[in-house]
C-alpha cells in the first residue's frame, strides 16, 4: 500500500520556494519520502501543490511537523497555512 501526500500553499515567489524545496530533497528522502512532484497552478503560478508518495502515512506526517521543516516554510516564502491530504492506496 502506498501512501501519500498532497500539500498546498501560496508563495511569494516560485524560484525561491523551489530552491528551498530542492534544499530539503535530502531529509525527505531520510524521513521516508519516496518520490515528489511539484504542481503549479496554472490560474496562479505562486499556488503550489506537492504529491509525494511516502513510506508510511506517519513518516509524512512527522516529516511536516517538524520544527525545522516549519521554519524551512516560513523562510521558502509560503505565504499562508498550508492544506494536507494524507491518503492510501491498495
Amino acid at each position: 500500500m502506498a501512501a501519500y501526500l498532497i500539500v498546498t500553499h501560496p508563495v511569494k515567489d516560485f524560484d525561491t520556494w523551489k530552491i528551498a524545496f530542492d534544499q530539503f530533497e535530502q531529509l525527505r528522502k531520510e524521513s521516508g519520502e519516496l518520490t515528489a512532484v511539484v504542481l503549479r497552478h496554472s490560474d496562479d503560478p505562486n499556488t503550489v501543490s506537492v504529491l509525494n508518495t511516502w513510506t508510511s502515512i506517519d513518516a509524512a506526517k512527522a516529516f511536516i511537523t517538524s520544527e525545522e521543516v516549519k521554519k524551512g516554510m516560513g523562510e521558502a516564502g509560503v505565504t499562508a497555512p498550508p492544506t494536507f491530504v494524507f491518503a492510501n492506496s491498495d
